[in-house]
């Protein structure tokens, strides 16, 4: 005949039973802030996260494809003059309904998280609309995304854009569909050192919380 379980033995179950879920609270806690987009953006470990793409090896550490184009703020940019400072690359255009209004946003507020250190990165938006995309255009969507001046929306023909399309793998927008967005969403981040570090797919929401982390981690880096 077995016995009853004293109201003692209760308690003891009890007891472990909270400190087992104790445990794993600060387990989960613990593992939350080692990953990447956990706790301070400024206070990150080196890009593990989630969101960003497993590339292959081949373009881990590979070099950056080069560029120089006209930036609709002035002047020209390329990538020679951004040595020695990490990049994003992205690819948008200005009669974008949805996506590209989307990854201006995300982008800004993972710069405006990053606080000061902002300034040490520079965002290359890339049009994928050479014929949409004038230059007054182009000022006028960063102005109403109300995007920093280290936001450069890089312009040109075809011909001109083209090469860098292919190299980042962008398809470019179809011609005569400005209402809806068929081009390549993504976000390219290139080290220091102008090695191609990791991509996220921009068409799915992003989390800036998680981009910020990873500038910053850039931007922490010593050149090399």
């Amino acid at each position: 005949m077995s016995q009853k379980p004293r109201v003692g033995d209760h308690s003891a179950i009890r007891w472990a039973q909270a400190l087992t879920l104790v445990l794993l609270l600060a387990l989960s806690a613990l593992i939350a802030s080692q990953t990447l987009g956990g706790g301070d953006p400024t206070q990150t470990s080196p890009s593990n996260d989630s969101q960003a793409s497993v590339l292959p090896e081949s373009l881990v550490g590979a070099p950056a494809p080069s560029f120089r184009l006209t930036s609709a703020r002035g002047g020209t940019l390329s990538s020679a003059s951004l040595d020695g400072r990490p990049y994003a690359v992205t690819f948008l255009y200005t009669q974008c309904p949805d996506v590209c209004p989307i990854i201006g946003q995300e982008i800004k507020q993972a710069l405006e998280m990053m606080g000061s250190r902002s300034a040490a990165v520079t965002i290359v938006g890339v049009s994928v609309d050479p014929e949409g995309d004038t230059p007054d255009a182009a000022r006028t969507w960063l102005d109403r995304q109300r995007l920093p001046q280290n936001f450069r929306y890089l312009i040109g023909s075809r011909k001109q854009l083209a090469p860098l399309w292919s190299r980042y793998f962008a398809a470019p927008q179809i011609e005569g569909r400005p209402e809806t967005s068929t081009h390549t969403a993504s976000i390219w981040l290139i080290d220091r050192n102008g090695k191609i570090r990791t991509k996220y797919s921009a068409g799915a929401p992003i989390d800036p919380r998680k981009l910020a982390a990873d500038l910053v981690m850039l931007a922490g880096e010593e050149a090399r």
